[in-house]
């Protein structure tokens, strides 16, 4: 059933979407799966006749909950990658102040990572970010952001157990090739432990509604992996131990 219905991606800035869209275009042809960000993927399916439209099996970009009023009815799933807030506004300002055609590059490259966190221009990147997406657009909307997890997203990724959530879509929508090379990683980052208590500290109470988010999320995964079977639980290790292998050979 899962497999004919259009599987709707929705990729969350800087949580591991990069290396998620490579395994997505080993899996789909260009007719099979569109990708864009919202404004570009509205266009894109207001424009697809009928035949095209009948075509899509997948959809992936930086879009809000919501995108599947564009599909004419088709029935669909969602599915994300959901990452430690505190993880993922660390990763989004290296990832800007290393990346000169960034959009946002000449106004962050002078600031510290703590001017970033207490910016107020770019609150939307550090301020219950996955929430917004979520939701369907509103920042503050917690429980509307759960319960669309709870009734809308058939698996709900998390960033921190990237192989479990890759094994968990692959099996549910009939994946052939789901092993793959790390992209678009910031190198040689500091890590959480590099930066002082307070400003942690204040990146959590910007980030409650995220964090309460992702929690649930990880809770709904936990729950997945929980419910497989012995031998689908051994083949997931399989693929985890082999895929690790390959992460290390990449390494050297």
């Amino acid at each position: 059933m899962n497999e004919k219905k259009v599987a709707i991606f929705l990729h969350i800035p800087k949580s591991a979407g990069s290396t998620l869209r490579s395994i997505l275009k080993k899996n789909y042809d260009s007719q099979e799966l569109r990708i864009g960000n919202r404004e570009e993927m509205i266009e894109s399916l207001k424009n697809l006749s009928k035949e095209e439209m009948e075509k899509i099996k997948c959809i992936n970009g930086h879009v809000l909950f919501g995108i599947h009023d564009y599909l004419n009815e088709r029935p669909y799933n969602y599915y994300t990658m959901l990452r430690d807030p505190i993880e993922h506004v660390i990763s989004e300002y290296y990832f800007i102040v290393r990346k000169p055609n960034n959009i946002s590059y000449e106004k962050v490259k002078s600031m510290s990572f703590e001017e970033f966190v207490l910016s107020e221009e770019f609150t939307g990147r550090t301020s219950n970010r996955q929430t917004f997406f979520i939701s369907g657009g509103a920042k503050d909307a917690i429980e509307i952001a759960k319960e669309n997890l709870k009734n809308y997203f058939s698996i709900v990724g998390i960033t921190e157990m990237f192989d479990e959530s890759i094994y968990l879509f692959a099996k549910e929508l009939g994946w052939e090739d789901y092993y793959y090379k790390k992209k678009n990683v910031t190198k040689s980052r500091p890590s959480r432990e590099d930066f002082p208590a307070h400003l942690i500290e204040i990146i959590k109470k910007n980030n409650e509604l995220d964090i309460e988010l992702y929690n649930y999320g990880k809770q709904l995964l936990e729950e997945k992996i929980e419910n497989l079977g012995n031998k689908k639980r051994g083949k997931m290790e399989q693929f985890i131990q082999k895929q690790d292998r390959i992460n290390k050979s990449t390494k050297n």
